[in-house]
């Protein structure tokens, strides 16, 4: 079994039959999290509490397994559950020592950074060998929706065609265990997550662009935005009297 400091993610999935599955995926984060934190932490993590950090961490951990139970009603609740209580934990161990803004800090940096660069890869290497990276992408955020996230979160697709998705998050099990654990100020931490794989988009290479005008850190839903990038530039150009009808009105 590979330590917390070798873990690799799971293979990226193939483009014709994409997998992902929470329940792989959380464990992974889970021993990348704790390592990261003992590093940055060093010497400070086994002297400035009154147990080692970590152990700390993991305490309040399960207690909130607990209190967060009745969200879960799946396999894939109890991964996605466990994701979000794992930053609750850490900052509610490292706030009062740490003080708000760098508990906060190290949280996000214990999150999102260990396995930053594989998910950019894995993302960049599919875009790079799709034969048609906006097709590929839609397609790998369906199964997402299925396959990692499923019944408890609730997905809306107000555009969906061969220029344009556009996914709305009206119900997000992250958001509601932060609200359950009191700590809705961490959600901007557990919405930045998703930039370790939009940030492989190029859109001059592979002709798309992603963008999330709000999140359930900023309003009350979740807005992801996929478009060619082709047709982005034609909404930018279209001359204005073009922009006014009623056809381009309702398109907007």
């Amino acid at each position: 079994m590979s330590d917390a400091t070798t873990a690799e993610p799971p293979a990226p999935a193939q483009q014709d039959q994409p997998e992902y599955d929470p329940t792989d995926w959380t464990p992974v984060i889970e021993r990348a999290f704790f390592a990261r934190m003992l590093q940055l932490l060093g010497s400070w993590a086994a002297t400035a509490w009154p147990q080692p950090v970590d152990e700390l961490v993991r305490h309040r951990l399960a207690a909130l397994d607990t209190q967060i139970e009745p969200l879960v009603a799946n396999a894939m609740d109890a991964a996605n559950a466990r994701f979000t209580a794992l930053a609750v934990a850490a900052y509610d161990i490292l706030q009062p020592v740490c003080g708000s803004i760098k508990a906060a800090a190290i949280v996000e940096d214990c999150l999102n950074s260990p396995l930053r660069e594989d998910l950019l890869a894995g993302t960049r290497g599919m875009l790079d060998h799709a034969a048609d990276p906006f097709t590929a992408l839609v397609a790998a955020s369906k199964q997402r929706e299925r396959s990692y996230f499923g019944p408890s979160f609730r997905f809306e697709r107000p555009v969906d065609d061969d220029e344009t998705y556009v996914l709305d998050v009206r119900r997000c099990l992250f958001h509601e265990v932060l609200v359950a654990a009191g700590r809705g100020e961490l959600q901007p931490i557990l919405c930045r997550f998703d930039l370790n794989w939009a940030d492989a988009i190029e859109p001059s290479r592979h002709r798309l662009r992603f963008v999330r005008p709000v999140t359930f850190a900023s309003g009350a839903t979740c807005r992801m935005l996929f478009t060619r990038e082709e047709h982005l530039s034609s909404l930018v150009t279209k001359p204005a009297d073009a922009a006014s009808t009623p056809q381009a009105s309702a398109a907007g």
